[in-house]
């Protein structure tokens, strides 16, 4: 699904087996804009951190977690514990791209994201995993994932999701 220049990013779902990284269900499409750029003409290898994190969240949405305001605050604490970025090739300015997303494990408080990043038409751009933490947004202390979350990743990724 390609990105005009009028939409920041569009999301899709569905099935997709990436030849090495097995099969992903949620997808991101953007495209680079100026300010995602350096001064060598390539993305900022920063900026993938932000891609990362919109795909997490449109991810999120398209399971069925309400998103507003105030989701990430007082509703839904999950805070990132650590990130992974393989860099294998620079993206540089209008290049139309896909943030690939899935959930690889649920254990008791955490769970973990893998991502692929492609240019349209296939090119591998990036690879990264990210480790999240669910917080109880009283106390700020790690706690178990409710159910609810589990089992949406659940009916959604279709991995069992238990204490893994």
């Amino acid at each position: 699904m390609p990105v005009s220049d009028k939409d920041e990013a569009t999301v899709d779902r569905g099935p997709i087996t990436i030849e090495g990284h097995g099969q992903y269900n949620h997808r991101l499409h953007s495209r680079v804009r100026s300010y995602d750029v350096d001064r060598q003409g390539i993305v900022h290898n920063a900026v993938y951190l932000y891609w990362l994190e919109a795909a997490r969240i449109e991810y999120f949405r398209d399971i069925g977690v309400p998103i507003d305001s105030q989701s990430f605050v007082s509703k839904h604490r999950f805070v990132v514990a650590s990130t992974q970025i393989e860099y294998i090739r620079a993206a540089q300015f209008d290049d139309p791209y896909t943030v690939f997303t899935r959930v690889s494990f649920v254990k008791n408080s955490s769970f973990g994201f893998e991502h692929v990043i492609q240019r349209e038409g296939g090119e591998l751009i990036a690879t990264a995993r990210s480790v999240l933490v669910h917080l109880n947004p009283a106390t700020h202390k790690s706690e178990r994932i409710p159910d609810a979350y589990r089992s949406l990743i659940r009916e959604f990724e279709g991995i069992d999701v238990e204490d893994q």
